[in-house]
């Protein structure tokens, strides 16, 4: 059962992927490259670690540990 329920979304995600492709084959190529860009763009992403402010020696032990020099 597992076998087939695996087959069946290995052809869907084939399908998809194809039906994709023919999508973007018809764009324009201005819209091409355009959307090649937006398909790889990369997130930028900052973390805080909210920590007291009193405690120096606490914050420049997290920045020694997420940020070494």
């Amino acid at each position: 059962i597992l076998d087939k329920a695996i087959s069946t979304l290995q052809m869907e995600l084939a399908d998809t992927r194809r039906k994709q492709e023919n999508n973007i084959e018809g764009l324009p190529p201005a819209l091409k490259s355009s959307y090649d860009v937006q398909s790889r763009k990369k997130a930028f992403v900052v973390i805080g670690i909210n920590t007291a402010f009193s405690s120096r020696k606490r914050r420049d032990s997290v920045r020694e540990t997420w940020m070494p020099q």
